[in-house]
């Protein structure tokens, strides 16, 4: 009797085995169909944020080795929402039938958890910018009513600017305006001699653009998208997790130097973004390439539209916690069109003899006697 129960306590755990087994390979090949899914469109758009409060994220800095991080960056960094969309640019052909090397666009805007702060396209190899100087005075730099209402009433004076200046105007009242890289530093000159733009504010957010253009170039897209559909198709281990609100969910557990490399340019997109608005790195090498660390990935209707990956694995033990949280969908969220009726790149010295006009303006409205003195940012 023992021995039967024995005998038959093996087969059970045999056949428990390679149910498991089973199970998880049919995972692994759900989740290769569910990239197939995602890239059979002619666009993929990733959402990036963080899934913690401001305290979290706060313990997670001083955990990390952040040097002395405030509350204010805390918060600014679990606001953060970075949209990335890339697609081919004749809008015709899916991603999944195109080959490295082939035409890619692609487009990128950042937010703090209201208006978009920039954005960025490279089309074609053009590259296309938009600054909300309203959005990065209130939102980031947390600045009170006059300075949103100035800002407010620059934008309004930069859409009344003579046609001759359409690009300067386009790009100063917040709109989508062609750029020449290279010119980056001339920018942000201009803004700091002719609209007392800090010198480093303008040159960080010009860096931050340049930044973001250089990392969606069709060669660095098809670099991320490479790195990311590869490890996912990869040997890691790979098993049913359950399901929640209709998708099906799948833990991945892979080492950290593999999970790294899969998310590398997206890490280092964020990191770069946040350095130039003042925040600390949120994650470094992994302590550790050869740790396990795992993952969670949610395939709804066959297609895969989520992505879950806790950055503090990367410094192992005593690391903490911060979820770093990925929303996928077939097409481009972003218009991946050039802006209709944009000249040719905006120049620095068309951008100076623009704010030279507004700052004449400016000082006209304030030397004309009939201006009503009312107190508070409201003047008219």
């Amino acid at each position: 009797m023992r021995l039967s129960a024995l005998g038959g306590a093996v087969l059970l755990a045999t056949a428990t085995g390679a149910c498991q087994v089973l199970q998880n390979a049919e995972a692994g090949l759900e989740v290769s169909d569910a990239v197939d899914e995602l890239l059979s469109w002619e666009g993929l758009t990733l959402v990036a944020s963080v899934d913690a409060t401001p305290e979290e994220v706060h313990d997670y800095l001083v955990r990390s080795g952040a040097d002395e991080p405030t509350m204010a960056q805390a918060r600014l960094l679990a606001d953060l929402e970075l949209t990335v969309a890339v697609g081919d640019p004749e809008q015709d052909t899916r991603l999944t039938d195109l080959s490295e090397g082939d035409p890619l666009d692609g487009g990128m805007t950042v937010n703090f958890g209201g208006r978009d702060i920039t954005g960025v396209k490279q089309l074609e190899g053009r590259t296309y910018v938009r600054v909300g100087a309203e959005a990065v005075i209130e939102d980031v730099y947390g600045s009170g009513e006059a300075a949103v209402a100035r800002a407010e009433r620059f934008e309004r004076d930069a859409a009344d600017l003579p046609d001759e200046l359409s690009g300067a105007a386009s790009a100063l009242r917040g709109d989508w305006v062609e750029i020449e890289p290279f010119e980056h530093d001339a920018y942000a000159d201009a803004l700091t001699e002719h609209a007392d733009v800090p010198a480093d504010v303008a040159h960080n957010t010009a860096d931050a653009l340049v930044d973001a253009g250089q990392l969606l170039r069709p060669e660095s897209l098809w670099d991320a998208v490479g790195r990311f559909e590869s490890t996912l198709r990869s040997g890691a281990s790979v098993r049913p997790a359950g399901e929640e609100r209709g998708a099906e969910l799948v833990g991945v557990r892979l080492p950290a130097g593999d999970a790294h490399h899969a998310v590398e340019p997206l890490l280092g997109l964020l990191a770069e973004q946040g350095e130039r608005f003042g925040l600390p790195p949120l994650v470094a090498e992994p302590a550790d390439p050869d740790a396990t660390v795992s993952a969670e990935l949610a395939i709804r209707n066959g297609v895969l539209t989520h992505a879950t990956f806790d950055l503090g694995q990367f410094a192992g033990p005593g690391g903490g916690s911060l979820p770093l949280d990925l929303f996928l969908a077939g097409g481009s969220a972003l218009n991946l069109n050039p802006p209709e009726g944009a000249a040719g790149p905006l120049t620095a010295e068309e951008l100076s003899v623009a704010l030279l006009f507004l700052a004449d303006l400016q000082e006209r409205r304030e030397q004309d006697e009939d201006r009503a003195d009312v107190p508070g940012p409201m003047q008219p």
